[in-house]
Protein backbone atom coordinates (compact mmCIF):
# COMPACT_ATOMS: atom_id res chain seq x y z
CA UNK A 1 0.00 0.00 0.00
CA UNK A 2 1.69 3.31 -1.02
CA UNK A 3 0.69 6.66 0.97
CA UNK A 4 2.68 9.94 1.46
CA UNK A 5 3.52 10.99 5.13
CA UNK A 6 3.06 14.71 5.63
CA UNK A 7 5.24 16.30 8.09
CA UNK A 8 3.14 18.86 10.16
CA UNK A 9 4.37 21.07 13.10
CA UNK A 10 2.71 20.83 15.94
CA UNK A 11 2.11 23.98 18.35
CA UNK A 12 -0.06 23.54 21.42
CA UNK A 13 -1.90 19.85 19.92
CA UNK A 14 -2.63 17.52 17.23
CA UNK A 15 -6.16 17.08 17.09
CA UNK A 16 -7.66 18.24 13.68
CA UNK A 17 -6.42 17.10 9.98
CA UNK A 18 -4.97 19.96 8.65
CA UNK A 19 -6.21 18.33 4.95
CA UNK A 20 -9.87 17.47 5.41
CA UNK A 21 -10.62 19.03 8.88
CA UNK A 22 -11.61 16.14 10.93
CA UNK A 23 -12.10 17.29 14.61
CA UNK A 24 -11.99 13.95 16.38
CA UNK A 25 -8.28 12.97 16.43
CA UNK A 26 -6.44 10.45 15.02
CA UNK A 27 -5.21 6.85 14.48
CA UNK A 28 -2.27 5.36 15.17
CA UNK A 29 0.52 3.33 13.06
CA UNK A 30 3.54 1.94 13.45
CA UNK A 31 6.54 1.63 10.62
CA UNK A 32 9.92 0.52 11.37
CA UNK A 33 12.59 2.97 10.28
CA UNK A 34 16.05 1.94 10.15
CA UNK A 35 15.79 -0.44 12.82
CA UNK A 36 13.12 1.63 15.20
CA UNK A 37 9.36 1.81 15.37
CA UNK A 38 8.13 5.26 14.41
CA UNK A 39 4.82 6.62 15.63
CA UNK A 40 2.52 8.08 12.64
CA UNK A 41 -0.99 9.24 12.76
CA UNK A 42 -3.61 8.62 10.46
CA UNK A 43 -6.71 10.69 9.63
CA UNK A 44 -10.03 8.53 10.14
CA UNK A 45 -11.97 10.32 7.74
CA UNK A 46 -9.43 11.28 4.80
CA UNK A 47 -6.75 8.30 5.42
CA UNK A 48 -3.93 11.05 5.47
CA UNK A 49 -0.45 9.76 7.08
CA UNK A 50 1.07 12.46 9.25
CA UNK A 51 4.54 12.73 10.98
CA UNK A 52 4.31 15.22 13.68
CA UNK A 53 7.98 15.27 14.16
CA UNK A 54 7.57 15.00 17.87
CA UNK A 55 8.07 11.46 19.09
CA UNK A 56 11.96 11.98 20.31
CA UNK A 57 10.64 14.63 22.78
CA UNK A 58 7.78 12.36 24.21
CA UNK A 59 10.31 9.30 24.58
Amino acid sequence: MKYQIHEVEVNEEFKDCPLCDYKDGFHTMMKKIDGKFKRFYICPRCHAVFDPKFDEELE
